[in-house]
């Protein structure tokens, strides 16, 4: 069965082997994304747009959350979008679908109308993002990371 990466998926692992010991490792290897699908966009002004995103998860070990998620979209090389999503809790244990609510602000050169002209003919292959994100333990532990210059298509595309 094809899989699709996903952020959360490299966030959750990279702070779990940090803050965990071997006997987990297993389990936090298992956490996958088992879907996606963006159930709305809205337009908010000329240069914003709002998003809610259903991503279902399948997560065999503890429970984390990630917060502070930012990040910037870039289209050829250039910001396209500055983009944040509210925090997301990942039960322990369970195989769930999780809202994720973004809001998105086009970068200089793009405005809302551009974006849909650009809808027909774009190729994943042109986008590339920067994120940043803190995941928090249960227990109250939490880490952040930084990616750079992480090709779009690699996150969505199934394996």
């Amino acid at each position: 069965m094809k899989q699709k990466r996903s952020i959360i998926l490299i966030l959750a692992t990279v702070l779990a082997l940090c803050l965990t010991g071997c006997g987990s490792v297993e389990r936090i290897r298992n956490i996958r994304v088992t879907s996606w699908a963006v159930e709305s966009v809205s337009p908010t002004g000329l240069r914003g747009l709002t998003a809610d995103l259903a991503v279902g998860v399948e997560n065999p070990a503890m429970q984390f959350t990630l917060e502070d998620i930012e990040g910037v979209l870039y289209y050829k090389g250039t910001e396209f979008v500055h983009y944040t999503a509210d925090p997301v809790t990942v039960r322990r244990k369970s195989t769930a679908v999780y809202p994720l609510h973004c809001k998105a602000i086009l970068g200089g050169e793009y405005s809302v109308l551009s974006v849909l002209g650009m809808a027909r003919n774009y190729d994943l292959a042109d986008f590339t993002t920067d994120i940043h994100a803190r995941v928090r333990l249960r227990g109250g532990a939490s880490k952040s990371f930084d990616f750079k210059d992480i090709p779009i298509k690699d996150l969505i595309e199934a394996e």
